[in-house]
């Protein structure tokens, strides 16, 4: 009988050893799940400045509050007409973000000076992480204030953002209050949601790893329960453009539908493109594409010059 007691007091210190090392491999498959999520592109950038406008200047300048370095271009028109437009890139991007180029090009030749910029912890910016639209609206800021102090107005000012750019462009919305026209392409309603999703899709951690690696994003400053949609709902007089692709499989167009139904202005704007990506909207139709963005800038900046 001792034996067996023994034997049984063996087999269960072991099954606990066993238990307790599954335990700390599993927090640390999170934690470095969440550490891929979060690890921003430093890819080459991939076309010269030169290629997408005669007239440009590389600049540096900081984010709001914390100061982080970053690094863009700032692209002049050729007829300038005064209005600027600041576009801000998804996660894992960079200046040259998806549609980014030609759309400058096109911007250009309307007579917009154009901002592109890395946020932190891409591209040649400062930082070191990505953080899913909790600290990236100080780089926002931060290019805002940029353009201010070279002169640009806000009245005849446009952000656009994609995927995470469009989420960080919803989360500094409060903080401009003065500019003419706010863009959201394929942003996401609610974070918890769209890590989810997009943890496995990206990262190819099993599905049961998403939820631990979203708390164990903390630790790199992501914030789970950020909610776009709320900040949006807190804004009942601030017009919004959301753009969104119907065939959208990393964030459901569900996500602009929850982002147009939680603004109360009548001027904001739901346009659903029959892409059938993620961020498929631009390079689906360019130039239709073009004319709602710059029909809607029209508007915002006739209503501002009203008020």
């Amino acid at each position: 009988m001792v034996v067996v007691v023994r034997r049984s007091r063996r087999w269960t210190g072991r099954l606990a050893k066993v238990a307790a090392a599954l335990v700390v491999l599993y927090l640390l498959a999170s934690v470095v799940g969440a550490r891929v999520a979060v690890a921003g592109s430093r890819a080459a950038l991939a076309v010269p400045p030169s290629s997408i406008g005669r007239s440009y200047a590389d600049v540096t300048f900081p984010s709001r509050l914390d100061d982080v370095a970053l690094s863009g271009w700032l692209f002049t028109a050729a007829r300038p007409t005064g209005r600027s437009v600041i576009l801000v890139h998804g996660w894992q991007g960079n200046r040259e973000d998806v549609d980014f180029v030609p759309l400058t090009r096109q911007l250009l030749a309307h007579g917009y000076a154009v901002l592109l910029f890395d946020l932190r912890g891409s591209g040649s910016s400062g930082g070191d992480t990505q953080t899913f639209a909790h600290d990236e609206p100080r780089d926002v800021l931060g290019a805002y204030d940029f353009l201010r102090s070279r002169g640009y107005s806000p009245h005849l000012m446009t952000i656009l953002g994609n995927s995470m750019g469009a989420a960080t462009v919803l989360e500094a919305a409060p903080q401009l209050a003065d500019v003419a026209a706010l863009v959201s392409d394929s942003a996401f309603a609610d974070l918890g949601d769209a890590l989810q999703g997009g943890l496995t899709r990206f990262t190819h951690l099993p599905g049961v790893l998403a939820l631990p690696a979203m708390q164990a994003a903390r630790l790199y400053d992501v914030l789970p329960t950020l909610s776009p949609a709320d900040v949006v709902r807190s804004l009942p007089s601030r017009a919004f453009l959301f753009l969104h692709a119907r065939g959208d499989r990393l964030l459901p167009v569900s996500n602009a539908i929850t982002l147009r139904a939680a603004s109360a202005d009548t001027d904001s704007r739901l346009v659903v493109i029959d892409g059938t990506d993620h961020l498929d909207t631009y390079t689906h139709d360019p130039q239709g594409y073009v004319r709602t963005l710059l029909s809607f800038i029209d508007q915002q900046i006739v209503a501002a010059s009203h008020s």
